[in-house]
């Protein structure tokens, strides 16, 4: 796209006239900074951001402890559970808070559910932008390719949920990603700016290429990551550089899922990066830990299926057995559920691989962790498919002990889930579970 063509339809989308549908797209909510200058950046900020009129923005000011906004005290995970309480009051799309250190305030992005395990977020709440504090004391101070950048982060870490908001955001974060990639202006900013402006950017273009990655895309995505990496001497904590082998984890991780060239050398990539994130992470945050743990589970578990390496199925559960200890079902009810299927699932691969009964019934206590969440008088499809996996294990486990008690009790299980699926007329599952039957009756006639 021509960049006279490319401005005139962001400087539409950002100032020029809205249509109905563009107006108020995006509903932001931007909390009341921790700062000790006294400046009230956060309110010249939001009133920065409302000048757009894609966006919907709201100033959230009532009293709440802000310690937590300091990445070097221990609550920095208070940030998922005070601002989720925001978003739903708010009815917000996105939160951004701000934290001054040394005369820069270090923003950072929030949106709803942004460490459940299904939903495949590529924006961490660790992920900063550091802007100096001289641009809040007035909302001219920042340039345009600095809105752009905050513009495109905004649009790119949220998550869209109406049908205007699925339709605009690649296109407004196209147009964005073209500016930017075409800007020359003189940069007004020092370079110990750029690693989190760099950081910044690779997100917005990943977010952009996520869904339909190309080999070219790849290349300038890792490009930026990387010179964010290189001028570490301007990251003062390990966990800055933790994000970007994140980000690089997830670029790779995407590579690995959408181009079939060079498919085990993305996935080598992708855990290389996840392991360098966790080093640089460590315990201290847990919630991005044990969500990196969760995405290495996943392509230790594809290592395997390639290769046939047991050890890579074992690293699979281990690394799920970590993202347990913090996903639990009082904080994280859904992901629970999910990470207790795959565990499950993992488990009974292993113990059928390895002739393992004790692995093959942690396998079933997994399944029977899920089917918590799932009554069988309100989700009883769900239901019944926990009860044909756990009837596969008995079957699977009487076969290798050759012993008829475990398929008495896989023809229970399969038995229990016929019934369920006949209620519900479900044809294609009552035709498969009475193939599981048939074999379960051969065995023991």
């Amino acid at each position: 796209m021509p960049l006279s063509s490319c401005l005139n339809n962001i400087r539409n989308f950002i100032n020029g006239p809205k249509k109905d549908e563009t107006v108020g797209l995006f509903q932001i909510t931007v909390a009341a900074f921790e700062e000790k200058s006294g400046l009230n950046c956060a309110k010249h900020f939001a009133q920065m951001l409302s000048k757009n009129k894609l966006f919907s923005v709201k100033f959230f000011d009532e009293p709440f402890p802000k310690g937590f906004l300091n990445l070097q005290g221990r609550f920095f995970y208070d940030f998922i559970d005070c601002g989720q309480k925001i978003l739903n009051s708010s009815h917000s799309d996105i939160i951004i808070w701000g934290y001054e250190e040394n005369a820069k305030i270090r923003l950072n992005f929030q949106v709803a559910n942004q460490y459940d395990l299904e939903e495949n977020n590529k924006f961490s709440l660790l992920d900063n932008l550091y802007v100096p504090l001289s641009f809040f004391t007035n909302t001219d101070n920042f340039s345009e390719s600095m809105l752009l950048l905050i513009y495109g982060i905004i649009i790119a870490a949220i998550k869209p949920i109406t049908l205007n908001q699925q339709r605009h955001k690649p296109l407004l974060l196209a147009d964005i990603i073209s500016l930017l990639s075409q800007d020359t202006s003189p940069k007004d900013l020092s370079r110990e700016f750029m690693p989190f402006i760099m950081n910044m950017l690779g997100k917005i273009y990943l977010c952009a290429a996520a869904e339909n990655i190309k080999t070219e895309d790849l290349d300038i995505i890792s490009e930026l990551f990387n010179n964010s990496l290189k001028n570490s001497q301007y990251r003062t904590q390990p966990v800055f550089c933790g994000c970007t082998y994140n980000n690089l984890g997830l670029l790779y991780e995407n590579a690995f899922r959408s181009l079939s060239s060079e498919n085990s050398v993305y996935l080598k990539t992708a855990v290389a990066c996840y392991q360098k994130a966790l080093k640089n992470l460590h315990r201290a945050y847990p919630y991005d830990y044990a969500l990196i743990a969760c995405h290495l589970a996943r392509l230790y578990f594809e290592y395997w299926k390639q290769t046939g390496d047991l050890q890579a199925l074992r690293d699979a559960v281990a690394q799920l057995r970590d993202t347990e200890k913090v996903y639990t079902k009082d904080k994280f009810r859904n992901s629970w559920g999910y990470l207790q299927g795959l565990l499950g699932y993992y488990l009974t691969s292993l113990g059928m691989n390895t002739a393992s009964n004790e692995i093959m019934l942690l396998a079933i206590t997994a399944y029977r962790k899920q089917q918590e969440l799932y009554a069988q008088n309100s989700y009883p499809t769900e239901w019944a498919q926990i009860q044909v996996e756990i009837g596969n294990i008995y079957y699977l486990l009487g076969k290798q002990n050759e012993d008829e008690n475990f398929m008495y009790e896989a023809q229970n299980y399969f038995n229990s889930a016929l019934e369920v699926y006949t209620q519900l007329h479900a044809k294609n599952a009552i035709d498969a579970v009475k193939n599981k039957l048939a074999k379960v009756h051969n065995y023991i006639d």
